[in-house]
């Protein structure tokens, strides 16, 4: 038996459709770091609709963030990535290794290798580390998919837009305000006239809404702006058959009404 730690609903999900052979482990979700607690269950409702979708017996939640207070007392001032999430990480796979040798587990594994955020290598040396400390198996490996191979999976699912820790929030607030800083200053100097479209930023925005016809400068528009969806509701001949509109910088999903 493995016992496999759960980040996130989308790192599960990657990591079953990669690894086959983890769908029928024991699973884990054990993450004191995330802050607050109301992104904690925000995240295990997410982790609970996947484990329902895929037929995986889904355990209860059990937050406990006094587990990782030390951590961000110490490196609250340490850049994402750096030792901080190192200690995160230890935090987390220790525990899982702990547990998987109490309930007589051979092995154990995180989907946190299946993160495009996070170091393959770092994770596996870690993990490899505490294997050899408490003499179970680590089973390591690229866990990563392609996410729009997953799409029709995890595209109502909640997916997170920072780590987990409250300096990982604060951190990702703050580079949020410069790009939004940067992005309306943009938006001003080169489609003055068009400013009004910047409330669809993080929204849907209809096609019909965007008053120019030039594809480059549309997507140039876009690239700035930054909605979540981009519905064409006018057929566009240049969107045509695609389900991506890509700016170079970001991709804007194409919706249309026969999927919705």
């Amino acid at each position: 038996m493995n016992l496999l730690h759960v980040c996130c609903a989308p790192d599960l999900v990657s990591t079953v459709f990669k690894m086959e052979e983890l769908r029928g482990s024991e699973l884990f979700f054990y993450n004191p770091n995330i802050f607050p607690e109301d992104e904690f269950f925000r995240r295990y409702e997410a982790f609970e609709e996947v484990c329902e979708s895929l037929s995986i017996a889904c355990p209860e939640p059990t937050y406990c963030p006094e587990d990782f207070s030390k951590i961000l007392s110490s490196y609250v001032d340490e850049k994402e990535g750096g030792i901080r999430c190192s200690k995160c990480i230890e935090l987390r796979l220790r525990k899982t290794a702990e547990m998987a040798k109490s309930i007589g587990a051979e092995s154990f594994s995180t989907t946190l290798l299946a993160s495009p955020r996070k170091s393959i290598k770092h994770i596996t040396l870690i993990g490899e580390m505490i294997a050899n400390e408490i003499d179970i198996e680590f089973i390591p490996g690229n866990f990563r998919v392609d996410r729009g191979r997953l799409n029709t999976l995890i595209r109502d699912i909640y997916r997170q837009d920072y780590c987990g820790c409250q300096a990982s929030l604060n951190e990702m607030k703050k580079e949020r305000e410069i790009r939004d800083t940067r992005d309306r200053e943009r938006l001003e100097r080169d489609f003055g006239a068009l400013v009004d479209l910047w409330k669809f930023r993080g929204k849907m925005v209809l096609r019909s809404e965007i008053p120019i016809s030039d594809t480059s400068e549309m997507k140039k528009l876009i690239g700035i702006i930054k909605p979540a969806t981009l519905c064409d509701d006018l057929e566009d001949a240049e969107l045509k058959n695609r389900r991506w509109l890509k700016t170079g910088t970001y991709n804007c999903r194409i919706l249309r009404e026969k999927d919705q």
